[in-house]
């Protein structure tokens, strides 16, 4: 019986052997499907953050070329500014000119009339005087 004694033992450890690794198994193939389910899922996470890259990028090159026009826009605006500038610093300047020539005028226009009216109060002293000297003549009131 000695031999059915350790063909039993034999048996026995074979038998714990086998749960253990039936068990193992059971362990791994949950480990499996735990990984199997992590990794569809990084998938999924990857795919919609893909997705996600995508749209930005659309979103960045739309943007990009809104900057583009605006770059443009500004510049087309800077351009029309400029030449305004330009238009309207010569038509100051030529106000300007304008305004010094027409003061220039004033001014020569109000030395003639300070030049006449010397020459108006001197003719009329002279007939004033030739006035006394003719004969008959009554004095003048001085006003």
């Amino acid at each position: 019986m000695l031999y059915d004694s350790d063909m039993l033992e034999d048996l026995d450890h074979l038998s714990e052997r086998l749960t253990k690794l039936v068990a193992y198994t059971h362990q791994i193939n949950t480990e499996r499907q735990t990984l199997l389910a992590r990794v569809k899922s990084a998938l999924t996470e990857r795919d919609a953050l893909a997705q996600l890259n995508t749209h930005d990028g659309q979103q960045s090159k739309a943007l990009q070329i809104k900057v583009q026009a605006y770059e443009s826009e500004i510049e087309d605006l800077r351009t029309q500014s400029s030449a305004s500038h330009a238009v309207l610093q010569a038509s100051l300047d030529a106000l300007k000119e304008e305004n010094r020539v027409l003061e220039a005028q004033l001014a020569e226009r109000a030395h003639e009339v300070t030049a006449l009216r010397a020459a108006t109060i001197q003719a009329k002293e002279r007939i004033d005087a030739v006035l006394e000297r003719l004969p008959g003549a009554q004095p003048l009131e001085q006003t």
